[in-house]
């Protein structure tokens, strides 16, 4: 007499369905997380403006040298030599925001270029490969530490300045590019960062997309991430910061806490009442006050 063969039990089945369909959304999901990770990712942190002003500091009647910077034999960064007004040796290497160029800083009279260049030092505002008439790669975290490193080099080698004279300075983003060049270059005269980010995750985690969906990229590497929290610490040069006590981008904790991680000598400035995107021009003389005092070599330190 034959067996008779005994179909599934539907609750089998449905497990088995349920089992298959959840390893082909995980795959998916974790397909889509890394192709994000490499590809989307980049391009999030580093939006290089398309359509802006073609301004330059002689818009604002300041002079300026054009300058474009070899990187590495293939590529270059466009940058902005300003010569203070008065013989100075100090120089100001600044490093703009994610959603900025070169023409963005001269767009105003509160603009970066004209509020640095009343500080009395010298400037050099450089421009990321990938951002304005810098070589066309997408930047990317290592990218702008290259850029960053080929700059130093260009004020060193090129405009014979001393390290000691150098003051490396970054707005957002830039604040991390500056930090880690600062702590590359521990014989430069100090480090400015103004409304700077904790990390890059950091701010992305305010959102909530980010904090729950695409947090899993970011474990895959920290390559786009700036850690200045973690890095701040290994800076053995002056520190001065500048901040919004408003800003829900690099919100207040953050310049905090480089603040307490930060070696001495350092000084912290919250500016009552000012947003990110607003530093330079509710700052304006205030801010350009405090990175003057600090370039002459007045480095009080303390808190607000």
């Amino acid at each position: 007499m034959g067996t008779q063969a005994v179909a599934p039990h539907p609750h089998r089945r449905w497990k088995r369905a349920f089992v298959w369909i959840a390893s082909i959304v995980g795959v998916l999901y974790l397909a889509g997380i890394v192709g994000f990770h490499y590809y989307l990712e980049p391009k999030l942190i580093f939006p290089a403006p398309t359509n802006y002003p073609h301004r330059t500091p002689a818009s604002l009647n300041i002079p300026f040298e054009d300058l474009h910077i070899s990187v590495d034999g293939s590529t270059q960064i466009h940058a902005w030599w300003i010569a203070a007004e008065k013989p100075s040796t100090k120089v100001i290497l600044h490093f703009h925001g994610n959603g900025e160029v070169l023409e963005t800083e001269a767009g105003t009279a509160t603009a970066e270029a004209p509020l640095l260049h009343q500080t009395g030092a010298n400037l050099l505002l450089v421009e990321y490969r990938g951002y304005g008439a810098s070589s066309a790669v997408q930047a990317t975290g290592p990218r702008t530490g290259e850029d960053a490193r080929a700059a130093m080099r260009y004020l060193i080698e090129q405009r014979h300045v001393s390290p000691s004279d150098i003051y490396i300075s970054g707005w957002s983003l830039g604040s991390g590019v500056a930090t880690q060049l600062a702590v590359e270059s521990p014989h430069s005269a100090g480090l400015i960062l103004l409304s700077p980010i904790s990390s890059t995750y950091d701010a992305a985690n305010q959102n909530a997309l980010y904090r729950t969906l695409l947090r899993p990229s970011q474990w895959i590497d920290k390559a786009n991430n700036f850690e200045n929290k973690n890095k701040i610490a290994s800076v053995r040069i002056p520190v001065l910061i500048v901040s919004g006590d408003v800003d829900t981008i690099a919100s207040p904790w953050m310049p905090k806490l480089l603040y307490d991680r930060a070696n001495q000598p350092k000084a912290l400035h919250m500016l009552e009442g000012v947003e990110h995107n607003d530093l330079w021009d509710k700052g304006n003389a205030t801010l350009v006050g405090y990175i003057r005092d600090f370039v002459s070599g007045s480095t009080a330190t303390g808190a607000p």
